[in-house]
């Protein structure tokens, strides 16, 4: 044991359980993933890690509470763990989130009248035991207790003030219990840019400084339609996801982009691609290759499939396949290098030449 051990020690039983360590200290941290694998990939640690909080922001009807939120929800779900959401936007819909695979079993919904019930529900939250994934909807529709009985009358800084309030509060506590907090954000047109167009999120300065994950979800070029009742409708659209800021990786900026259905069809998925996202990850990872209409990798049968069709059929029969595929790019990524091995070379082992 080292002496900064030994000093650790001390202030830990002066203070309490876990107050300090050594220098050399490396706690554990879980993971879980987003529900895509373009932005597990993106992240630089395979998902929302545990103890951090993050924030999610966008133009509405991107669907930051079904893409981010949900999604996040469902996958923690599949680890075992109990969800909670302070759902502030009367939108949140829970058989909305059961379609899309969410388990209202395992989730506790809370609905507060004003934005002081609400981070005061989102405290509890953080320090029960059983609730370990927790999604605040949203921080743009917090309401000061005030506001509720004076008409609305403004007061400057006064939302500001509320937010900075309740996530300080929390910030500590969800880091030492291993708590994952996810708020949503909406826009607002930054009126202090002189250039057109800039944006920012709402809430004052707290949230972004305490956000360890900020994330900007942006309309993709791609949008989706299909003939309803003979109009044109749009079933579906390309998401951009933008990491703006990470504690957790080298570099910001990085981009995942995916597609996300929000209308049930016979030839389109419901919900996140998941097909299109495993695929085109892989190979900008270098786990799957192709070339021409012949996708490779090991657990095709054979080594490979003709045409994107086959693959698709393949993922949908195959979701042990599509696990072990998931974690080979999450490994290339650890490796924090991308596989190149020749084309010619991964032929040959496939073909037997």
């Amino acid at each position: 044991m080292t002496k900064a051990d030994d000093i650790a020690k001390r202030y830990e039983k002066k203070y309490g359980y876990k107050s300090s360590a050594s220098g050399r200290f490396t706690p554990h941290t879980d993971v879980t993933p987003t529900g895509i694998l373009a932005l597990d990939y993106a992240l630089g640690v395979g998902g929302w890690p545990e103890g951090t909080i993050i924030e999610c922001f966008g133009p509405p009807d991107i669907g930051k509470s079904s893409i981010i939120g949900i999604s996040g929800i469902i996958e923690a779900q599949k680890m075992g763990k109990m969800c909670g959401i302070v759902a502030l936007e009367p939108g949140f819909d829970p058989k909305w989130a059961e379609k899309l695979g969410v388990d209202l079993d395992k989730l506790v919904i809370g609905w507060p009248d004003d934005g002081q019930e609400a981070f005061d529900m989102l405290f509890d939250y953080v320090m029960d035991d059983d609730i370990h994934f927790i999604v605040f909807d949203s921080v743009g529709a917090v309401l000061r207790p005030s506001e509720a009985g004076d008409k609305g009358k403004p007061s400057q800084g006064g939302q500001s003030a509320l937010i900075t309030w309740g996530v300080k509060r929390i910030q500590t506590p969800a880091w030492k219990r291993k708590k994952t907090v996810i708020f949503l954000n909406q826009i607002r047109d930054d009126m202090n840019s002189r250039i057109p167009g800039m944006v920012e999120s709402p809430g004052g300065h707290a949230l972004k400084h305490s956000a360890e994950i900020r994330i900007q979800l942006r309309p993709g070029k791609e949008r989706y339609t299909a003939k309803v009742d003979g109009e044109d409708v749009t079933i579906g659209r390309q998401i951009v996801a933008v990491i703006k800021r990470t504690k957790k990786d080298e570099g910001s900026n990085k981009r995942a982009v995916f597609d996300f259905y929000s209308m049930e069809t016979a030839d389109a998925p419901f919900g996140i691609d998941h097909t299109e996202d495993v695929l085109v990850t892989s190979m900008r990872t270098g786990v799957i290759k192709r070339s021409g209409p012949t996708y490779y990798h090991a657990s095709f049968p054979g080594g490979k499939l003709l045409g994107k069709a086959k693959v698709s059929d393949f993922f949908e029969a195959s979701p042990a396949a599509v696990a072990s595929i998931r974690i080979e790019v999450l490994q290339v990524m650890q490796d924090k290098k991308v596989i190149k091995p020749t084309f010619e070379l991964v032929k040959e082992a496939v073909d037997g030449t």
